[in-house]
Parts: C-alpha cells; structure tokens; sequence
C-alpha cells in the first residue's frame, strides 16, 4: 500500500467551519498548513451531508452581535455567488475558500487513525491517515496540531485528558447540573428536505423502520406541521442519543434517528393536518451523516465554566466570544416527552480565553470546535458554528504567532504574546467582546477628520409606513450626552387621546435592553396625521449609550417607521416561549419583511405586520437587511455618527454606534471622508470597515434571499492621496464590493491627505462607515 509524507508547520485534522477558519487563517499568516478532512466534503455540521445551518451570537441580548472576520467574508461571499443559499453553491464557496489560500493543502477523505509521539510522550510528532479512494496513507509531521474535529481524534489518540457529560453541580456551582455527574450528551440530529415534484408523490414507510407516529408523539414542543413550510424539513429536535457513547455509538444513534426521522415524513405525508397541501411532495434529501451536538471535551490549562459565561468573565487572554444562549438537549431527544430542550438567553456576549483552545497535557495541541476545554453547559453555548468558527480563527491566528516565536500554546496567554494575537485578530477584524487595543502603527488616530455630511435626526424624515400601538412598543436610541430633555415622535392618532411613556436606561454592561427608569409621563394628543408629538424627558445621563423609549398601548396611535442607521432599533413584545426563556429582558426586535402581511420576530414567530407605505415596498426585496426605527428627534441632538468615529477605537458598536453615517443621498456626487496630517506620513496599507448591518444574523435555514449583497455595504469607491507638494492621485478605485473588510496594499510617501469617495451603496441611499486604518510603512 502506498504512503506519502508530508511536512507542515501546522496540520489541522477537521473540516468543519472551525478547522476551516483555523487553516486559512494560519495560511493567510504564511504558515505552511496541511488541513486533513475525514469525509468528502467541508463544512462539518454545516456541510452539503448534515445541513445544519450555522447560528451564532444571536442569543445574547445585544443587538450588533454578528460576527465579523473569516465566517463573515464566507457569508458574504456565499451571498453574493450563492444567495438562494444552495448546499452545493455553499460546498463550492467553503471549497474556494481553502484552495484559493497557497500556503493551504487539502486531504479531502483522508482519516487520521495513529499519532507518533516525540520521546517523553508530551508532544505529537506525526499523524498517520488514510485514504481509502486512494488505498494511500499520508504521513503528517508538523511542530504544531490543531484538532477540529468534533470527536477529538488527535487528542484521544494523543492521550489528551478528556471529559463526557454533565458535572455535577458542586463541582463548578453551575445551577443547571444535577447534583451527581452524569455519563450523559446531547443527542444527533438528522435533517431532511422536501420539494413539491408537481404531481402526486406516495411515500410508504418501509417495515424496517418499525415505528409510527402520530400527532400526540410529538408532544408540545415540537410544532411539526407549523414549522415545515418554513425550511421544508430540517427539524433540529429530530434528535436522540445522548444516553449511549456519542464516539462508539454513532452508528446506532445514526440508525434511530433515521427511523425517526422517515416515520416523521410518513405522518406528515399520511395523517398530518399538512398531508393535503403535501401530496404532491417528496423527500428530496435526508442526511447521511448524524449532525453531533457533544462528545469529548478535552481539557486546557483553563475550563470555561457557564457561570463565567453568564457573568461575561474578564479574561487577559480572551481570543474570541460567543453569544448563542445555554442550549441544553434532553439525551433521550425525541423519545422524551416530559423534558423539551431549553436555550435560555445570555445577558450579553461572552469572551473564551485561549487557555481553554489547547490541551494541557499534550504541549502542541489546539483545540478549535466543541471539543475545547468547557463544562458541558459551557458548552451548551460555544458549540454552535459560528462560535465555533470564531475559536477556529483565534487557533489559527495564535498558532502562526507559536510557529514564529517557536513556543508552546501555554507561553502564549500572556503579555506581550498574547497582545500581539489579539491585535492581529482585530486587524483581520475579528471580534473580542469589549476589548479595546490599538491597532499596532495605526496613524488614522492622529489625523484629523472631516466629511461631505453627516447624518442627523433633524434631516427630514421618509415615512415607511406606521405601527399602530396595539401592545406596547419600544424605541431603543443611543444617547450620549449629559442629559436629555425630550423626544419626539412623528405620530398619527386617530381621536384625542393620550399617550403614556417611560425612558430607561440600559444596563452597566452595554447590553440592548431597558433597566433603570429614569424619566415617563403623559402627553395628551389630538387627532391628525403626520404630526410631531413632543415627549418631555429631562432626565440627566448617568451612563451615556444605550437608552430606551418604552411607549404604552393605544389602539387610536400609530408611530411612523423610518429605515435608520446602526443606533436605533425597534422592539415589541417577546411573546411567551416556555423553550426561550429570556431572564434579562421582555423585548425582542422586528426582523421585517415589506409586503408580507405577518413580520417575523427576532425568534423566527409570526406576529402583525405595519402598515406600509409605498415608499416601503419599492426596497421590498432588501428589507431583510435593513434596520427600523421610528420617526424620532432627540433634543439636544445625539452626536453618534460624527466622521471622528472613523478612526475611535472601535470597528463596531459598543454602548454607541462608533460609525460615520452622511446624510441621505441618490450618490449623484460622491459622499466623501477625509484624514489629513499636520506633518507628512507614508503609509503601506489603507484597511476600510464598511457596514454590514451587524443587526442582522443570516437565517436558521437554507432558505436564501431576494438580493446577493448587504444594502448598506459601499459598492463602488475610490480612495485619493494629496501629497505634500500639492498633487493628487488616486491610489484605489473598486467596483462592485460586497465585502465589509478591504485592505488596500499601498505605497505613499509624503503624504497629507486621504480622501475616501463613496460613489454608490448597494442599494441603501447613504454612505456608512465604521473605520478607516492607515497603517504607517514601519508596520509591513
């Protein structure tokens, strides 16, 4: 039999979105990277053979928490090239990905089976994998490892210490565990997809299967039938298996949730209340492989406990953060009636330390995925992929610095080391909650800023339609100066009548939610249309940023929407969820889509929609992207969208929005944004952070959309250079972006000026920018 060695800096074993990350961002470093991929296909759990879609940090009550880097540029991408969000375009976009980096070689189907130790037993040496296509083994050596995939093959081979299942509760003072550890996981998932075959399609439940289910099997948390024209098919509680070996046992897992799964089909073609509009519909897909959700979780120098989550523990090493509540799945899955999963809220996004990515027994190890050091409800939180990836980048971005520095994982994590990860993790624009570090050899900050305009609530206002108070409503509005005197809305009221309020502050850790009541009242209104109704305040600021606007309900009121840039944002409600609970706030914001006639919550529920306008449905294709807010003027005005905001020093928003916004344009002349120095500079590099719509989290399903690009992203733009001795050039033109992160390689000296000219959005009628990064040449 055939065998091959190969020689790495670092080797990667996984190819889900975590070993993804992780690999390409070692290779984008000039780290010579092997990634060594099991099945014939990327994509892990979110691959074209599991199908489960990738959800992040959209669970943790802060409104701008999508991550940005690596997983964004593949979103993006995947929108662009792929927007009906198809599985095989998506395989395409995960496979480009890899093989456009040159420092990057893929082993697709290749498995690893043995690992060969350095004397002493404390380092790996080599992994041994196979190919059965080939009948070939492939010899991996490398200083460093990664293990991404999923099960911890490295690391159980290596003898890495593991854990499986639930601590018990005083082990770590986690409420949610029961008071003895258990063996027990979270069970697998296989998912399924339907498509109408335009004619009537039979479906007979093979004998095999030996079960049949009905509508009372079901039990009350799993609405089949109002939840499969959503996604046609693709159930996550299709579940079981978290009582047996969730390594050993995947194979038996596998077969009962199939047999689940099809006897699920069989009751939705043959005795549903759907089976009607179903008869002409048949399975299309249904997975082959078992979506995990736990198995080992291997143990670092640090284990991230749920309690350091929930309290958004500080820590000096923290490399990357999540968001996705404690989402914890019964082992029995869809067996158990009596215990539905739960996914509890966060109270705000959380960071996980790089002493938690790498195994402390094993000294050239990272961990990257849901095999990293975490108790099982820690887990419960960063297993999901987003998260996952985002780990995957930190392990990729900390490895490339251990192979230039020739150190081991555990002398990363502080100091200098662990600064300069964190700083090359930004500058790929990498998000760590609420740490804030310069940019090394960012000059932007000296430079003094101006721009064509710039956006303000007392610029007139395009009504998009009205929300009539059938419930109370809530207007969520940065505010940073020391007081407030008052607020008003552009209202229409259908009789006299009154309108109570309150205004709240939010919470010390800068979350997207109402606490302290600072000021409220009642105003008497007379009818009319269009009028602006004048809310006194007069409360004075104690901690500028977020603030909220809560209105009480009144049939005869409806409050105009207006589309608005990142700061304010429009809230309702939560309605009651007994599987979602939210211990930190009531609220949940609107994700709209003009011209439906239900909207959709933040949580996938159908509620009543506004009344548009049809202004409104003109931008109806792209209101997926889009942020809503009401028609409101603060007085004094609110100075968040400034053009200084370009070089402050934040990439995104934190307790304020932290971007410039221009005023409304039809772009028939350029919205521009200027740095200029006192003294002449050179510069080797221009970086630009466009807006992303970092409100909006890409669907839990694969049901794509009606544009390929985010609305608010700069399509065209040109950035031009004044040089000390008076002349101009331009240094950058582009056309057609659909990237929020663009780094320009440049070459300028005597430098006074620089000028970003904004020519057109993609399709949002203004100009908004979050940074602008002018590094100096003694940074190349």
């Amino acid at each position: 039999m055939k065998t091959i060695e190969h020689t790495h800096d670092l080797v990667v074993v996984g190819g889900g979105l975590s070993g993804i990350c992780a690999a390409v961002t070692a290779a984008r470093q000039g780290v010579r990277t092997a990634l060594v991929q099991d099945r014939p296909v990327l994509g892990g759990n979110a691959s074209t053979e599991i199908r489960v879609p990738p959800v992040g940090a959209n669970q943790c009550n802060f409104a701008y928490s999508r991550e940005t880097g690596l997983i964004e540029e593949l979103f993006l991408n995947n929108l662009l090239r792929n927007p009906t969000w198809c599985p095989e375009g998506w395989n395409l976009e995960l496979e480009s990905l890899v093989r456009n980096e040159t420092s990057l070689d893929l082993f697709l189907n290749t498995a690893v089976c043995e690992i060969t130790m350095h004397e002493g037993g404390k380092q790996i040496a080599g992994v041994k994998a196979y190919c059965s296509m080939e009948e070939t083994w492939h010899v991996f050596a490398a200083p460093y490892f990664a293990d991404c995939s999923g099960d911890g093959i490295v690391g159980s081979l290596s003898g890495a210490e593991f854990r499986m299942g639930v601590e018990a509760r005083a082990e770590f003072d986690e409420p949610m565990c029961p008071e003895e550890a258990t063996g027990e996981t979270m069970g697998m998932s296989l998912h399924l997809h339907a498509r109408d075959a335009g004619r009537a399609m039979p479906f007979m439940l093979p004998d095999w299967v030996g079960m049949e289910i009905n509508h009372d099997d079901f039990g009350p948390y799993r609405p089949v039938n109002e939840h499969f024209f959503a996604d046609t098919g693709g159930f996550w509680w299709l579940e079981w298996g978290g009582a047996l070996d969730t390594v050993h046992d995947t194979t038996k897992i596998k077969e009962e949730v199939q047999r689940i799964t099809l006897a699920v089909w069989d009751y939705l073609k043959n005795r549903s209340p759907l089976a009607e509009r179903l008869a002409t519909y048949e399975l299309d897909w249904m997975g082959a492989v078992p979506g995990k959700r736990e198995s080992r979780r291997f143990i670092g120098d640090h284990i991230l406990t749920m309690n350091e989550i929930d309290a958004q523990a500080y820590f000096e090493d923290a490399v990357a953060y999540g968001g996705w509540g404690f989402d914890h799945h019964p082992p029995d899955g869809f067996h158990d009636k009596e215990n539905p999963s739960t996914h509890q809220y966060l109270r705000g996004p959380h960071n996980i330390p790089l002493r938690s990515l790498y195994s402390r027994d094993v000294a050239n190890l990272f961990f990257a995925g849901r095999n990293i050091s975490a108790t099982h409800y820690a887990l419960s939180s960063t297993r999901v992929m987003l998260t996952c990836a985002q780990i995957g980048e930190a392990v990729g971005m900390a490895a490339s610095y251990a192979i230039r520095s020739r150190r081991n994982p555990r002398e990363l994590v502080s100091g200098k080391a662990v600064r300069a990860i964190q700083r090359d993790l930004l500058r790929a624009d990498h998000h760590i909650h609420a740490l804030e570090l310069p940019i090394k050899n960012d000059i932007a900050p000296e430079a003094e800023v101006r721009a064509s305009s710039t956006f303000s609530d007392g610029d007139p206002v395009e009504s998009w339609g009205t929300d009539r108070l059938g419930d109370r409503r809530m207007l969520q509005l940065p505010v940073v100066t020391d007081r407030l005197d008052s607020l008003a809305l552009l209202i229409n009221a259908d009789e006299d009548t009154e309108l109570r309020y309150h205004f709240h502050q939010g919470p010390v850790n800068g979350s997207t939610y109402p606490e302290e009541r600072l000021a409220g009242g009642a105003v008497a209104i007379s009818a009319g249309q269009s009028r602006w109704v004048e809310l006194p305040v007069g409360a004075a600021i104690q901690r500028p940023g977020w603030h909220f606007l809560i209105l009480e309900e009144n049939p005869a009121v409806a409050v105009h929407i207006v589309e608005t840039p990142p700061g304010r944002r429009w809230y309702y409600l939560k309605p009651d969820d007994p599987i979602r609970p939210n211990p930190f706030s009531a609220w949940t914001a609107r994700s709209l889509a003009i011209g439906m006639e239900r909207a959709v919550d933040a949580d996938g529920a159908r509620v009543d929609a506004p009344d548009w306008s049809e202004h409104a449905r003109q931008f109806a294709s792209m209101s997926a992207f889009l942020q809503f807010g009401y028609g409101c003027r603060a007085t004094p005005a609110q100075p968040v969208h400034e053009p200084s905001m370009v070089v402050n020093p934040h990439s995104r928003p934190t307790r304020e929005p932290n971007l410039w916004v221009s005023a409304a344009t039809s772009f028939d002349s350029p919205e521009w944004i200027e740095l200029s120095w006192k003294e002449p500079k050179s510069i080797s590099e221009i970086q630009i952070l466009f807006d992303s719509s970092l409100h909006f989290h890409f669907y839990q399903s694969w049901q794509g959309y009606a544009v390929n690009t985010i609305p608010a992203i700069v399509r065209n733009y040109r950035i031009i250079a004044t040089h000390a001795d008076g002349s101009e050039s331009v240094v950058v033109e582009i056309n057609g972006n659909h990237q929020r992160n663009r780094r320009h390689r440049v070459e300028l000296t005597q430098l006074r000026r620089l000028r970003l000219e904004i020519l057109d959005a993609n399709g949002l009628p203004r100009a908004q920018v979050y940074s602008i990064r002018t590094l100096s040449s003694a940074s190349s």
